[in-house]
């Protein structure tokens, strides 16, 4: 545990001196993953599909804040699906203007949960976001899970019916409109998700504020075990057939990210708990306070040695011990 707290010691002190470095590297990297994913399941544009405009686009939004990351990204999607039909352009514009407004109205600094959410529900990691959002953010966090959630489905839903969203039949513009529109509506699995989703978010957050020992362990616990039983239920209601191992799997591998960013943000030394209680003039307060686990790194001593001194001391010592006057 030591050398893990040395090693996160050692890596927060990097990113604080090196932070304006950092940061658009690290949204460099977060722009081509968004970028690349778009591109490999909805890339019916091929010209956007190229490297070099991948590489643009992720060089522009390692400059500019996340949040203009999400129009890029939403701009980006709307060619795609302009490529494959006007209608379905159409209907993910509705959904984007109304997803912006609900999104820009209650949860506009917590865009790297919309960004993230899509990319974790396409590997499967779909709980981890909100896990996190509930142990790192605020309760409306849960706004920008439930819209990267949406888009993530319908993106997923035209993916999955490219081949009549795709048809060139000029009578069929009704029915494709009706087809993508039905991708948000019908999609019962996405409701259920969502709801799931609130209620973890919630739940997390309340647990891990109150003030019992290993908070955020028991919040990480409870909120992944809400998020199995629920969907698991939810799925046996709804009739939706395999998806148990990928729940097993994706439940599992997200606990072990909360407990990393439990490891990273909230290391807590509850053998260390102290109890203090004061007073003023209107209120008698009762503070419990728990250190951080802490490591600081070993400071390393260099001595100096002067040759030159050194060997004057040594002449001097041996002309002493000869008897012989140094003047």
């Amino acid at each position: 545990m030591t050398g893990l707290l040395e090693v996160k010691e050692r890596l927060r002190n990097i990113y604080v001196r090196f932070d304006i470095y950092l940061n658009p590297l690290f949204k460099f990297i977060l722009a081509i993953c968004v970028f690349s994913i778009i591109n490999g399941n909805i890339g019916y544009m091929r010209r956007l599909n190229a490297l070099p405009v991948t590489l643009v686009l992720s060089l522009v939004c390692a400059i500019l804040p996340l949040n203009a990351m999400i129009v890029l990204a939403g701009a980006v999607i709307l060619l795609h699906l302009y490529a494959l039909a006007l209608e379905v352009a159409a209907v993910a514009c509705i959904l984007f203007l109304l997803i912006s407004l609900l999104y820009f109205r209650f949860s506009p600094k917590d865009s790297i949960y919309a960004l993230l959410t899509p990319f974790c529900m396409h590997f499967n990691l779909g709980p981890v976001m909100p896990l996190t959002a509930g142990l790192m953010g605020k309760v409306y966090s849960v706004v920008s899970v439930i819209c990267g959630t949406v888009i993530w489905f319908f993106l997923n839903g035209v993916k999955q019916n490219e081949a009549a969203l795709g048809s060139s039949e000029e009578t069929a513009a009704v029915s494709k409109f009706t087809a993508a529109l039905n991708q948000i509506m019908n999609n019962k699995e996405m409701y259920l998700v969502m709801i799931t989703f609130l209620l973890v978010t919630v739940i997390v957050f309340l647990v891990r504020r109150l003030s019992i020992d290993y908070a955020w362990t028991v919040a990480i616990i409870v909120g992944a075990l809400v998020n199995f039983i629920v969907l698991f239920a939810g799925y046996l209601v709804l009739g939706i057939n395999g998806k148990t191992v990928g729940l097993i799997i994706g439940s599992l591998l997200s606990l072990a990210v909360a407990f990393v960013l439990e490891f990273l943000f909230f290391n807590l030394d509850y053998s260390r708990t102290e109890r203090v209680q004061f007073e003023d003039d209107e209120y008698y307060y009762y503070v419990k306070a728990v250190p951080k686990m802490y490591v600081a790194e070993q400071e390393k001593q260099v001595k100096t040695f002067n040759a030159k001194g050194g060997r004057r001391t040594a002449r001097k010592r041996s002309l002493e011990y000869r008897g012989e006057d140094l003047d």
